[in-house]
């Protein structure tokens, strides 16, 4: 063949190392995707982009009473080091738990600047509460993943959605791993809550449409790994009513970042 055409949903390395020219290029993001959707007119047809769900991204400040002393090099709060685990148990058990507390707290301020506006807290929210009804949670090991199971098993707000556990040996590779998820759901996904946990698997190639948002509890230096993970819940998801019309039952989906550096 003369003539090439490479495909890639997250060129952020070829665009910066200049391994093509600007001719040669074309992109189609996220934001002329919304844009096209926004202006359609609406005497060409049925809106193609009606569908695709605008993304929202809320980010926290953990406040420094869990935080406190849990940094890396930069003195940054650090997700890898908050969720490390010792002898089978998080070494930061408490922590952890009055996070998990945290994230239902609707009495919840930014102690550490009262006057920062603080976005609602994604299970203390009563919209945001029933609307996530599923989402995934990205971890930054295996461990974590077994720790965290456990902990939101025994835990009085959590133990209501179904947990499961998408890392390890345990679960199948690439899309056998969504077996469990698709299980859980139960065929019924407007009906039940479930929560996800992985820490790699089911971050590429895998489309699960229930999925309103994803949690990133991880360190993550390459954008590729973000946005694959984070554009996970961006697909569409559609069912048909008793007339036939198509319902699109995600509008909006959301990327929860604890550590925003």
């Amino acid at each position: 063949s003369k003539n090439f055409i490479y495909l890639s949903g997250t060129p952020f390395r070829a665009l910066s190392t200049g391994e093509f020219l600007e001719e040669q290029i074309f992109s189609w993001t996220y934001s002329d995707e919304q844009s096209a959707k926004a202006s359609w007119d609406p005497a060409k047809g049925k809106n193609p982009y009606a569908a695709l769900p605008e993304m929202v991204m809320m980010t926290y400040k953990v406040p420094d009473s869990i935080s406190m002393g849990i940094t890396d090099e930069y003195d940054e709060f650090n997700l890898g080091e908050f969720f490390s685990v010792k002898d089978g148990r998080f070494a930061h058990q408490h922590e952890i738990s009055t996070w998990l507390d945290l994230l239902h707290d609707s009495g919840y301020k930014n102690v550490s600047d009262p006057t920062m506006e603080t976005p609602p807290l994604p299970f203390a929210d009563d919209y945001l509460k029933n609307y996530l009804r599923h989402t995934m949670w990205f971890l930054p090991s295996i461990e974590a993943c077994d720790c965290l199971e456990e902990m939101l098993k025994a835990d009085k707000f959590f133990s209501k959605y179904k947990i499961v556990n998408c890392s390890g040996k345990h679960c199948g590779d690439g899309n056998a791993a969504r077996i469990p998820v698709d299980e859980a759901m139960d065929g019924d996904a407007e009906d039940n809550q479930t929560i996800t946990l992985s820490c790699g698997k089911l971050t590429t190639g895998v489309t699960i449409k229930p999925w309103t948002g994803i949690f990133m509890l991880r360190p993550l230096k390459s954008p590729e790994t973000y946005f694959q993970a984070g554009f996970r819940v961006q697909s569409p998801w559609t069912a048909k009513d008793a007339e036939g019309n198509t319902r699109i039952l995600k509008k909006s989906c959301y990327i929860f970042d604890f550590a925003p550096n």
